[in-house]
């Protein structure tokens, strides 16, 4: 009777999940590309709310809002990476804003203040990438928002390099007067 007893007991341990497993962590980089299907190669470090509001705030940094739900989102990653490595971008602060308004609407709300020269009726366009300097916005972009910029008629040769230089110049803090 005992040996059944040790039995039992042994194989609900083993069925109830107490049996040892090694987990990997992913690092931002790995999680970022399996989300987005890119490259983990790539500069993007997961952020949150509060770091956000700080760096619009005071800050200095690159924030790509966007979601891996969308096509243009993707497409926005692929070519702010290529063009993150070849300046040798290292943090690119990534959040997405989705479902900030329902869960923290007092949030929502300042970083819709902190944005407001550069959105249309307080509402944020995904992707939505900021170059932040000393807590300024000095450059911005919505490429890939709408459904035109994701045809393949749309990126010809030349529209690439306009896309890369867009890139390239908010990557490299370079100041925009008309972007916002």
């Amino acid at each position: 009777m005992k040996k059944v007893v040790v039995c039992l007991i042994i194989m609900l341990l083993f069925t109830t999940g107490c049996s040892i497993k090694k987990v990997q962590e992913l690092s931002n980089a790995e999680k970022f590309a399996k989300e987005f299907e890119i490259s983990s190669k790539n500069p993007f470090v997961y952020t949150n709310i509060d770091y956000v509001l700080n760096l619009l705030e005071n800050g200095t940094g690159i924030i790509f809002f966007a979601t891996s739900d969308y096509e243009g989102s993707k497409k926005a990653a692929i070519y702010v990476t290529k063009i993150a490595k070849q300046e040798n971008i290292e943090n690119i602060y990534y959040y997405n804003p989705k479902k900030l308004k329902e869960k923290n609407p007092k949030k929502y709300k300042k970083l819709i203040e902190y944005l407001r020269s550069c959105i249309s009726k307080d509402r944020m366009i995904l992707p939505d990438i900021y170059a932040v300097k000393d807590g300024k916005i000095i450059n911005h972009s919505t490429l890939f928002s709408n459904e035109k910029e994701l045809s393949e008629e749309y990126l010809s040769r030349k529209r690439i390099k306009q896309i890369e230089d867009k890139y390239r110049n908010l990557l490299t803090y370079k100041e925009c007067s008309n972007c916002c």
